[in-house]
């Protein structure tokens, strides 16, 4: 850790003295190509340090990218940042790829129902507390100060709909790491991946209710369509990735890493211009790769671990890079309330309603719900596109929630993990 550590600082002060000769020169080379090669050396050897002391590589990456990004230290440019989200869709694709191939129809078969409804619950409590103190912090937040009664209640639940998401993309970079094993841990990959489904429907049934509060019509029809397309086209593209993945691993039988790779980026860039979730796109081919052949499976998520750590590492960095404090400190209190009662919800459900013949998952399954990542960013975001009268007010508060949720949720993921008996590295 101590080679790490040094390597990290030097890092650090190359960056430095980078930052400082742009006062002097312009052309010190493109801010993306600057921000990769940067975030991804200083993100490994952060990742490196956060292990030394006993904390989840994410969180290396995480608070490395923070400290050195725009909001912070700036010595990465926030051009720089913005244009590393092509990495965001091929890490959230890898990883959503080895999330599938744990989706064996024997574990759905044996947790579906109580997963699900499980899901219900946790979901349902956390809109509920969150939905009630946003509506009573009315006259104090200033999007909601002007609205009328109608429009504050549809505004509130679209915002706790968004708030109530959790995060695959850092459960299942945690599991991976830990490499945990077990049916607590498959108890928990899906429960956040089916939460984050009921989010997505949620989401486009309150975004149609709040544009027909402001006097935009309720557009039954589109609604339906669109959350259709979203859900069922993705997992109907999964499948022919899937089965495009089969036929290369038979026949080819080499380079099955950058394959993998490659095809993910293809998908994820995309998908996204057709509608289509990345997430659902590669979970669907993973999960159809393992139930018809276990061990073509295994070879996934083996050459995905040669991979993706790079890939991981760089992404990791980029989204604490973006994180902005500032936003932070502008709605910091009503964020950080906001953030006490999820917790605080998340943790009473689960202790109340988790299957009481396994004693684990009601003490510590609460602790890999916290995190949030990038479906929450993503409808964030497509609220300030879709609302532009209050949207941008809307994702300020969001993103600083999901500052304070970034910093714990790895840190606990972890634990859990850790306290579950199921970590095996």
């Amino acid at each position: 850790m101590k080679g790490a550590l040094l390597r990290l600082l030097f890092l650090v002060l190359v960056l430095a003295a980078i930052g400082r000769a742009q006062v002097w020169r312009v052309d010190t080379g493109t801010p993306v190509t600057l921000a990769a090669g940067a975030l991804l050396l200083c993100g490994l050897f952060a990742g490196k340090v956060a292990k030394g002391l006993g904390l989840p590589r994410l969180t290396g990456y995480l608070l490395v990218g923070v400290a050195v990004g725009p909001y912070a230290l700036g010595f990465i440019p926030s051009a720089g940042v913005k244009g590393l989200e092509l990495v965001k869709g091929l890490a959230v694709s890898l990883i959503a790829l080895v999330a599938g191939t744990e989706l064996q129809w024997g574990l759905i078969r044996r947790v579906g129902a109580k997963v699900a409804a499980l899901c219900v619950a946790v979901c349902g409590a956390t809109f509920l507390a969150v939905f009630a103190a946003l509506f009573a912090l009315k006259p104090v937040l200033p999007f909601l100060t002007p609205m009328t009664v109608g429009q504050a209640l549809a505004v509130s639940a679209l915002v706790s709909t968004v708030v109530v998401s959790f995060s695959p993309t850092v459960t299942i970079a945690i599991v991976q790491e830990t490499s945990a094993r077990g049916s607590f841990t498959e108890f928990l990959m899906a429960l956040v991946i089916i939460g984050d489904l009921v989010v997505m429907v949620a989401f486009a049934v309150a975004a149609g209710l709040t544009r027909a509060s402001f006097g935009g019509g309720l557009d039954v029809a589109g609604l339906l369509s669109g959350v259709g397309w979203e859900l069922f086209g993705s997992v109907v593209v999964g499948c022919l990735l899937a089965v495009v993945m089969l036929v290369y691993m038979r026949r080819v039988k080499r380079e099955l890493p950058l394959f993998l790779v490659g095809l993910c980026f293809v998908s994820a860039e995309g998908g996204a211009r057709l509608h289509l979730s990345p997430l659902l796109v590669s979970l669907a081919a993973g999960a159809l790769i393992a139930n018809l052949d276990e061990r073509e499976g295994e070879r996934i998520h083996h050459a995905i671990q040669v991979a993706g750590l790079p890939i991981f590492a760089l992404f990791f960095a980029a989204a604490g890079a973006g994180l902005k404090l500032d936003a932070l400190l502008t709605v910091g209190p009503a964020a950080l309330l906001l953030v006490a009662l999820r917790g605080v919800a998340i943790y009473g459900s689960c202790r109340r309603f988790a299957p009481a013949e396994d004693p684990r998952l009601g003490r510590y399954l609460w602790m890999g719900l916290i995190s949030q990542a990038g479906v929450t960013f993503g409808l964030a975001a497509l609220i300030s596109r879709t609302f532009p009268d209050f949207g941008p007010q809307v994702e300020v508060l969001i993103v600083a929630m999901i500052t304070a949720h970034e910093l714990i949720g790895p840190v606990l993921t972890r634990r859990a993990l850790q306290r579950s008996g199921e970590v095996h590295s």
